[in-house]
């Protein structure tokens, strides 16, 4: 057992997992608790939405429902049933940086146990904003799991490996609509390769007719999308989602990066991060590798919410690239030493049993803190901030069946916890569409006068964060009074 096995686990287990073990302060969570619970009872995927009035009876293409019926199962297992949750995206995560590791492995020789550790850590921080207990992170696996299949077919080009990506279509879109990233990326591959053989760039892997089958696969993948609770609906659906102007102006992960925010720092850096890896080595990168740096990069600083391709896959582009380079430096020549003897695996016996006893510590070490981080009582006080959980207990008394303008974030978990009541809107941008989100967005920051949106709902309860120019307005507007506040949320109430 070398020191080099005890970096490796120390990597995943003691870095990837607890930094991936996040509390479940996503507001987003609890619709999709709340969809796979309700799939769970009536045994059919909802295709119409009726739990809130901005989109009541708005067609409801329900692109995540096995995902979300694996959060619901895991949410009601018992006292710890968020821990499992929290646990389960974090070995999500576990499982995306281990396929980037093989994948880096498979594509180049080159880059060993330190530089992919190096290189995926950048690509961990810079993904780090967007991952968490949301279905994004499942993208990320699936991502990952495409890339990995991507390099092995580049390595190896056998149809075996071309109708895994089929697989890899369906399983996706069933989990999430980011099935759209795995045609970005292998299409990539086609178009790359085929015009790397046009311009004789060198080195050429693919033989045309090795293209040809990684372009049929392609098509059979997007054919086989079709077998999904949707059908045909899914086609369209990323982009009548992405065509949401709404996004840009509401949400601030479809926004571009702001470098007032970490999120947006993160996101700057890892494009900086990509352009350099093709300004020092574009010489000796192939056509694909040029096009997912620059087309990951687009799509980041379209919205900053993909950086959680960009940051992984673009680390595992650096490992391919930067690492000769990096080996042919003064700092290459100077750590050989130190990691060709990390690497050996030590010739005394005592010494491998003790190396084989650190692996074992840093593995139960890092399940440690991570099954620590995930634990109901150390998740508890990120999800109270995240939730209004008493001002609904007071909704729940004293008006159970509310019709409720609330906080966007707010939404999923006022349904879940009130059947009875009705909230305004939830996180599901996509059931909305554009112009309800102006709406709702134009009430809340007083852009336009929020009484006839009131009215119109006839809502007669409004749930929201003290700091919203719409809290202000309701403290003094006629036949509305203050019922409840705490410090994170105020509630207002009409009539008595």
């Amino acid at each position: 057992m070398s020191l080099a096995a005890v970096a490796i686990v120390a990597f995943f287990a003691v870095l990837v997992l607890p930094r991936a073990t996040l509390p479940m302060a996503d507001g987003d969570a609890w619709w999709h608790i709340h969809a796979g619970e309700e799939i769970i009872a009536t045994g059919r995927v909802p295709d119409t939405n009726t739990w809130t009035i901005a989109g009541d009876g708005f067609a409801w293409t329900s692109q995540d429902w096995a995902s979300n019926v694996g959060m619901a199962v895991l949410f009601n297992a018992g006292e710890w049933g968020v821990a499992w949750m929290s646990l389960a995206f974090a070995f999500i995560v576990v499982g995306a940086f281990a396929l980037l590791w093989i994948a880096v492995g498979l594509r180049s020789p080159a880059p060993g146990w330190l530089s992919r550790i190096l290189w995926l850590t950048a690509g961990l921080v810079a993904a780090g904003p967007i991952i968490g207990i949301r279905v994004q992170t499942i993208d990320l696996l699936m991502a990952a799991a495409t890339v990995c299949l991507l390099w092995w077919y580049l390595s190896r080009p056998r149809p075996a490996i071309a109708l895994l990506l089929v697989a890899t279509a369906v399983l996706w879109v069933n989990l999430h609509a980011g099935w759209v990233m795995l045609f970005l990326l292998g299409g990539a591959v086609v178009i790359g390769e085929t015009t790397d053989r046009w311009i004789r760039r060198r080195p050429v892997v693919l033989a045309p007719r090795a293209i040809a089958m990684l372009a049929g696969s392609l098509v059979a993948a997007a054919a086989a999308l079709v077998l999904n609770p949707s059908g045909l609906e899914i086609y369209l659906y990323p982009f009548r989602t992405a065509s949401i102007d709404a996004h840009r102006d509401f949400l601030v992960e479809w926004s571009p990066p702001n470098l007032a925010g970490f999120e947006g720092q993160v996101a700057i850096a890892a494009v900086v991060m990509t352009a350099i890896t093709v300004g020092l080595a574009w010489r000796r990168m192939r056509m694909v590798d040029l096009l997912w740096a620059i087309g990951l990069s687009v799509l980041t600083l379209y919205a900053v919410r993909f950086v959680l391709f960009l940051g992984p896959i673009g680390a595992a582009l650096a490992a391919v690239h930067l690492t000769p380079l990096v080996a042919e430096s003064r700092l290459g020549e100077a750590t050989r030493p130190l990691v060709e003897r990390w690497s050996r695996t030590p010739s005394a016996p005592l010494r491998g049993r003790i190396n084989a006893t650190l692996l074992v510590v840093v593995a139960v070490l890092g399940v440690g803190i991570a099954t620590a981080r995930a634990a109901p009582a150390s998740q508890a006080p990120a999800i109270d901030l995240s939730i209004p959980a008493d001002a609904a207990t007071w909704l729940e008394t004293n008006r159970p069946d509310a019709r409720i303008f609330n906080t966007y974030s707010w939404g999923g978990y006022l349904s879940r916890r009130l059947p009875a009541a009705k909230a305004y809107i939830d996180g599901r941008s996509d059931v909305y569409g554009n112009e309800p989100i102006q709406r709702y967005a134009a009430a809340l920051t007083l852009a336009s006068d929020p009484a006839p949106l009131l009215d119109e709902a006839s809502t007669d309860a409004a749930l929201l964060r003290p700091e919203y120019p719409l809290s202000e307005w309701l403290a003094s507007a006629p036949g509305w009074r203050l019922a409840f506040e705490d410090d994170r949320s105020v509630l207002y109430v009409r009539g008595e």
